[in-house]
């Protein structure tokens, strides 16, 4: 059957419709393709290359903290680590099972990672651990291709070489915490290798040893791995800059060894400059533990320990100065004419005052007593006549301008200003008034009176000096303003160093050793002190007082010793506190002689060298 004229129409404009709509669609996608590859050929490079690149923030190495001489104090390690980005991990449960194969993770541990997973932008990556050793820091490089999203770090961790010989001082490192980062843009912080300073100096010129970070940019695969960097010189980061201190190392590292097992706290100070040699608190906790992460049982070990390691008794401990004091009383005393060198004050033992007995430490006293001698015997008696002779404002007066009741700026936390006590003082802290009892206690630098052993180096480089209220110094660069000048009469100073001379070198002296400082003709001179931490009874006055060692170590006096060498040309002062070592005349005193010879030494002093050659003149 043949089809109609009719047929051959209907089939012309199918073809038409069909070849119309055909190039209609072909139309729509010749145009789409060309918006996409010509329009916005630069907008889909640009996201490509997004998803092709990253951009890696680069810690940059944190500054070293060197000493005097260039030691290191605090440096730099290079450590393995690794980490996760949350981003890119499927099953963040079946990722960490799987690391804990290879990884010890402890349930704390965990949910640490889990906690900073929550409360930080899932792109940050988050650390798991970065002390891994080479050995599994290689196994979990083999195992990654499997893990999206875990990726091992060579990094850099800080590190103390001296261990504890300077922890209190230059502090620690750790991460930032929410505060830190809160108040600073700076995404370094968010970084899970970054530490910023905690603690000490670390912490006081963190800006400084921090640095600037950089930029890496990186080729990535389609799982998110490094396949390649790309390092641009424009994007490096920059280091943080080096901090030099004034401390010694090998002096302090001496000091630490002196003091073995003992507490307390010890200062050495150029009494010229006021620059800090030596600075140590003991006993100590080494500074590592805090960057590799301290453990529970660590942390309850020192907190348990009586003798508080993790406490900066240098600077923020307040002891009783004990007879240290007594140089402010004779000073103030010769000052306001309450004192006459010549005159002669006996000592039968103790005093009554009021209802109370006040005694001396030598039982049955020392007899006539002028001023030289009150220092050299380190009478008491001497001392609470003057207390009731002058008003306690004069003896505060003189105690501040030799440095007590003070801080300084050392550019550190965490000191402590004692205290130099008033009638002003007790009302306002106890509601009181001040009795005639008080001043006497505070004469020979017990009751309300408590210093650092930082300040009794200061004191004793002002006496040492005799014409500049000297100002310790900790951190080399740091402006300084030029010492005030010391308002004491020179005839009056003379005669207290003459005493502190003879407390160390005649016989008599509660500090005499025959052998005195073993540098030849080199001399020096001090003052001891024995505070008292408990009170003694009448009751046990009579039954005969009990000596240090049948005590309780916690209820053992204090050793102090303040001085200064050489005794013509002074250097160095120190001021030392062993915590319940007893007498002064012991502990203390020897460790401040060790410690003296020892910085004469190294600054150039020997027994064949003449004194004047190595000395500025004040």
């Amino acid at each position: 059957m043949i089809d109609g004229p009719g047929d051959t129409r209907t089939l012309t404009r199918r073809a038409l419709m069909l070849g119309a709509g055909g190039l209609g669609v072909f139309g729509v996608l010749g145009t789409r393709l060309y918006y996409l590859q010509v329009t916005q050929a630069e907008n889909y490079t640009s996201l490509s290359e997004e998803n092709r690149f990253n951009f890696h923030i680069v810690v940059p190495s944190r500054g070293r903290i060197l000493d005097r001489n260039g030691v290191e104090l605090a440096i730099n390690r290079q450590n393995y680590g690794v980490v996760i980005v949350p981003e890119q991990v499927k099953d963040l449960d079946g990722t960490l099972s799987s690391l804990s194969d290879h990884i010890e993770l402890s349930p704390r541990s965990v949910e640490r990672i889990k906690k900073d997973i929550r409360e930080n932008p899932k792109f940050v990556p988050i650390l798991v651990d970065e002390n891994l050793s080479w050995e599994t820091f290689a196994k979990l490089n083999m195992k990654t291709p499997d893990l999206p999203g875990v990726i091992p770090q060579v990094g850099e961790g800080r590190a103390y070489p001296f261990g504890g010989v300077f922890a209190h001082t230059l502090g620690y490192v750790g991460r930032a915490g929410p505060e830190a980062v809160a108040a600073d843009p700076d995404p370094l912080l968010l970084q899970p290798t970054f530490r910023i300073g905690k603690t000490g100096v670390e912490l006081a010129t963190d800006q400084k040893l921090r640095g600037k970070s950089g930029k890496l940019k990186v080729e990535v695969n389609a799982v998110g791995r490094i396949v390649r960097e790309w390092p641009d010189p424009a994007n490096q980061s920059t280091s943080g800059e080096d901090v030099w201190l004034a401390l010694d190392s090998e002096l302090q590292t001496y000091a630490a060894e002196l003091y073995g097992e003992e507490s307390g706290g010890v200062v050495v100070i150029d009494v010229l400059t006021g620059e800090l040699r030596t600075l140590l608190s003991m006993p100590s906790f080494d500074g590592n533990l805090f960057v590799s992460g301290l453990t529970q049982a660590e942390m309850d070990r020192m907190n348990s320990d009586e003798k508080r390691p993790q406490f900066n008794k240098v600077i923020g401990g307040g002891y009783p100065p004990a007879s240290t004091f007594k140089m402010s009383v004779m000073l103030a005393g010769l000052k306001h004419g309450f004192i006459n060198p010549r005159e002669r004050i006996f000592c039968t033992g103790k005093v009554r005052v009021g209802d109370r007995n006040f005694h001396c430490w030598q039982r049955r006293g020392h007899g006539p007593m002028n001023l030289r001698d009150s220092l050299k015997h380190s009478c008491d008696l001497y001392y609470y006549e003057i207390a009731q002779r002058m008003d306690m404002e004069l003896i505060r007066d003189m105690a501040i301008s030799l440095g007590l009741g003070q801080k300084y700026d050392l550019g550190i936390a965490g000191q402590t200003s004692g205290i130099v006590p008033s009638g002003e003082w007790k009302q306002r802290r106890l509601g009181q008034g001040w009795r005639t009892g008080d001043s006497l206690n505070a004469a020979i630098g017990q009751g309300f009176v408590l210093a650092t052993p930082l300040q009794l180096a200061v004191m004793a480089a002002r006496l040492a000096n005799g014409k500049k209220a000297v100002n310790p110094t900790l951190i080399v660069g740091d402006a300084q303003p030029e010492f005030a000048n010391l308002d004491i009469r020179e005839d009056h100073l003379a005669m207290i160093k003459d005493a502190m001379w003879s407390v160390c070198e005649e016989p008599g002296g509660t500090a005499f050793r025959p052998y005195g400082l073993e540098l030849g003709e080199i001399q020096m001179a001090g003052k001891t002190g024995t505070g008292q931490v408990r009170g003694i009874s009448a009751s046990e006055r009579a039954a005969g007082v009990l000596h240090n060692r049948e005590l309780p170590w916690r209820l053992r006096d204090h050793s102090i010793f303040v001085g200064y060498a050489p005794y013509d040309k002074p250097r160095f002062a120190v001021g030392v506190i062993v915590e319940h070592g007893g007498s002064g005349a012991k502990k203390a005193a020897d460790i401040a002689r060790a410690l003296l010879k020892r910085a004469l030494e190294r600054d150039g002093f020997s027994q064949e060298t003449e004194i004047k050659s190595n000395t500025v003149p004040l």
